[in-house]
């Protein structure tokens, strides 16, 4: 447990050292790194399949988003209706959950259910077909031209759709670009007598999806190794990449290209319990899965990855909570506050300056909007006012564990009195409360972090 000092006075969280040079006008506020899970938007662990319901509690209080994927034939089943229907519900439960949902429309999927992925209706326009036996349903109707004009002007009619009803959409962390090949991962898999992409037909359904999400996120699964130039092109406008199939038939390492740029995904070849359990075998992930995940994944520059897999029974993260609450503070950014300088005391609406030291303990940038607040709080936890730190550029803040120093400066206009400092960080501005926490330890009020006294005049 550490304190404040100040004025003969103890706050329980907070030590402070006080410059021997400005000791009557300045103090310095030091905060000690918790060693918590700390969960935030925009990195992290995600669950798949299902709504909030069908996962244990230990899942939901680890996960920052939820995922699944849609059969194109399911969400426009008639040329020009759209049925977002199964869109729409899982928006909302998740959101009623406190937690983003991601997902991606495939074209073709062999566990379908259904004889068509991409609908019937565009082959019956004359894009050519093959069929194949998937794992429910013997002739499943798959593109062979992947490249096919009229299937490229219907894909794009139905993107532009999803886009003019979802860009920018904030219950949504990604949108995946599953428009090409098995699952839409990229390769052609049990699809023989499909042809194959080249890279700038592949370059071709991935500006049909820049085209119209101009806000959300958009990733891309990587799929074949002569394809790497297309996915550097991705990268350079700001896709990220997702690799299906680690811990399996990848080491995560074609991830790689994202680091300091954008966002990655890292999906488990299989389940745990699959791997893991069955039989008390353990298969290809050795003896020792916390280091193969750490040495070939996360440290890969992971920001997101699944917590298990589609038919995930919460085994994984009731096995293995220390070790996922480790991991949850490495993966993506992990954001601390050292320290923040500031007067003892300050005027109502006068400028004055905060010095802020910061570290990001995680293994990436953050690659979502951030904006740093400072706020006054009276003693019931009210924000009295708040304003921006406009000197803090948290997208800037180096996942390589050096101290990034930063000067703002803040104004408050509140009636006289003494007060508490707080600080938030905020994806959007216009929100009410903070949604990006730190990882230091002390008082927390709405997810504000309590700094320390301070009086206006």
């Amino acid at each position: 447990m550490f304190t404040l000092a100040f004025s003969g006075i103890s706050f329980l969280g907070i030590s402070s050292a006080i410059s021997a040079k400005a000791a009557d006008e300045l103090q310095t506020l030091k905060f000690k790194a918790s060693e918590k899970p700390v969960v935030n938007p925009g990195k992290g662990w995600v669950v798949y399949g299902g709504f909030p319901k069908s996962h244990c509690q230990d899942a939901l209080d680890v996960c920052s988003s939820a995922y699944n994927r849609f059969c194109w034939s399911e969400l426009e089943p008639e040329e020009g209706k759209f049925n977002w229907e199964p869109l729409e519900k899982a928006l909302k439960e998740w959101d009623a959950a406190g937690k983003q949902f991601g997902f991606g429309v495939m074209c073709e999927s062999f566990h379908n259910y259904m004889k068509y992925t991409t609908p019937k209706w565009v082959f019956d326009l004359g894009v050519p077909s093959i069929e194949y036996d998937g794992w429910k349903v013997k002739g499943q109707v798959a593109l062979k031209q992947w490249d096919n004009p009229i299937f490229l002007e219907k894909l794009k009619n139905f993107i532009d759709a999803m886009g003019k009803k979802y860009d920018g959409d904030p219950r949504i962390s990604c949108i995946d670009i599953r428009s090409y090949g098995q699952w839409g991962e990229g390769h052609l898999g049990h699809l023989k007598g499909s042809v194959r992409l080249t890279p700038d037909g592949l370059k071709k359904h991935i500006q049909i999806h820049l085209d119209a999400f101009k806000k959300t996120r958009l990733m891309i699964p990587w799929g074949e190794t002569f394809l790497n130039p297309v996915y550097d092109w991705a990268v350079d406008k700001g896709v990220g990449i997702r690799r299906d199939g680690v811990l399996g038939n990848s080491n995560g390492s074609e991830l790689i290209r994202c680091k300091g740029k954008v966002p990655s995904f890292g999906e488990w070849f299989s389940s745990y319990q699959e791997h893991i359990k069955n039989d008390g075998s353990r298969y290809a992930w050795g003896d020792k899965l916390e280091d193969r995940i750490l040495d070939d994944t996360v440290r890969g520059a992971f920001t997101y990855q699944n917590l298990g897999q589609y038919d995930f029974k919460d085994l994984f993260v009731k096995e293995k909570r220390p070790f996922i609450d480790k991991l949850t503070n490495m993966m993506g950014y992990h954001f601390l506050l050292d320290e923040i300088t500031i007067p003892r005391q300050v005027k109502s609406g006068t400028d004055f300056e905060a010095s802020f030291k910061w570290e990001n303990k995680g293994l990436a940038f953050i690659f979502i909007p951030c904006t740093v607040v400072a706020a006054i709080i009276d003693k019931d936890g009210k924000v009295v006012t708040k304003c921006e730190a406009k000197g803090c550029h948290p997208d800037k803040w180096a996942p390589d564990g050096k101290q990034i120093s930063e000067t703002s400066s803040l104004n408050f206009t509140a009636p006289a009195g003494s007060y508490r400092l707080a600080v938030g960080l905020f994806s959007d501005p216009k929100r009410q409360t903070p949604d990006i926490r730190l990882g230091i330890e002390g008082e927390t009020s709405g997810n504000w972090h309590v700094l320390g006294k301070i009086d206006v005049e």
